[in-house]
């Protein structure tokens, strides 16, 4: 499976930034719109979590560093999903940066 990386440097603290996570997967209508049948997890001590939909798996974690916040997403696309994993790259980065600043 293609796996996709996608880090984000936030200025916001771990603890928010998970929040905002939590929420954005959780309640986003964009990513219910692209797979309705997403399901989530998270560890709020480890601030980590896991989606999976019929179509992906990603993994997510955020991490102190200095006055920042690193937030890591990991998407395993099924093979069939390879030509546009540019596309769904672009589509993370601009929903972290848009909901994290």
């Amino acid at each position: 499976m293609p796996k996709i990386n996608v880090e984000h440097v936030s200025k916001l603290k771990p603890a928010e930034v998970f929040t905002k996570l939590k929420t954005f997967f959780e309640g986003e209508h964009d990513i219910r719109r692209l797979d309705p049948k997403i399901k989530c997890t998270f560890n709020d001590s480890n601030m980590t979590g896991q989606a999976t939909g019929s179509q992906f798996k990603a993994e997510m974690s955020v991490k102190s560093s200095g006055d920042n916040s690193i937030v890591a997403v990991v998407v395993d696309l099924p093979f069939i999903l390879t030509p546009i994993k540019g596309k769904v790259q672009e589509k993370i980065q601009s929903q972290l940066a848009k909901h994290l600043g």
